[in-house]
């Protein structure tokens, strides 16, 4: 025989109670997650294969030279090859999850916050191990071959907390660049991304017109070496934050499309 519980009068089963807003939005970055291979095995691998290919071409530079010495301060920006792939990855993140955490019963809120929540774990964790690496770096003499991978004057050669900002800030800016197009793609498909791509190269050509126009470069350049790479980093947050709002406004009247 099977026993029958029944709940005291004027209360609920928790089992009944609906989850909490963070356990909602938790639900999203699990989802995002589920997939490993394209979440975290493509995007170490990426930068795996760039920091692969830049000591080989070191390798290569000292061995031509018969030089295995170092050159002084690195303008290397191998690391930024890495970048382009983060605006790939959010668009792929938005437009294979949002149908299904839809059906779910995932509400557009949720899973725009749970998609936004994933973004700032993936690039403090990516933040975290590029420094780690940029130590490494330091500590081995550049692999022994001299070479610059995470460590160059483009992204900050400062204490720890300027590596963990350039390269938090640089990841995240990019993937919510990509959450433009994704939230864009979900919402309107082929031709939202024309309109969005469209947009941001009005807004680059418009932004060099009337910094040539005015002849503000050289103000531009005393700016850029006033607030150093970590001031340009943090500054790289408030982009961030507005392309996390239009991605977020895109999506409210999204729906799931074959």
């Amino acid at each position: 025989m099977t026993a029958v519980v029944l709940a005291e009068p004027g209360t609920r089963d928790a089992s009944l109670q609906p989850p909490s807003r963070f356990a909602r939005v938790w639900r999203i970055v699990r989802l995002h997650y589920a997939n490993g291979v394209n979440s975290i095995f493509v995007p170490l691998n990426i930068a795996f294969l760039i920091f692969l290919v830049w000591l080989a071409v070191q390798g290569i530079y000292d061995y031509s030279t018969g030089t295995n010495t170092a050159s002084g301060q690195s303008y290397s920006t191998a690391l930024v090859y890495f970048l382009p792939y983060q605006v790939v990855f959010a668009v792929q993140a938005m437009n294979l999850t949002f149908a299904y955490a839809l059906g779910l019963s995932s509400t557009r809120r949720d899973f725009s916050y749970g998609t936004w929540l994933m973004f700032l774990i993936q690039s403090a964790g990516f933040a975290v191990i590029f420094t780690a690496m940029s130590y490494l770096e330091q500590w081995t003499a550049g692999w022994g071959l001299h070479a610059e991978v995470f460590q160059s004057v483009a992204y900050g050669t400062g204490g720890v907390g300027q590596r963990l900002v350039t390269f938090f800030a640089g990841v995240l800016v990019c993937q919510c660049i990509g959450s433009v197009f994704g939230a864009a793609f979900v919402r309107w498909r082929t031709m939202g991304m024309y309109v969005i791509s469209a947009a941001f190269l009005v807004a680059i050509l418009g932004a060099v017109a009337l910094i040539t126009i005015t002849q503000a470069w050289p103000a531009v350049g005393r700016w850029f070496v006033e607030v150093g790479p970590a001031g340009f980093s943090a500054w790289l947050l408030v982009p961030a934050a507005l392309f996390a709002v239009i991605g977020h406004l895109a999506l409210r009247r999204a729906t799931p499309k074959s």
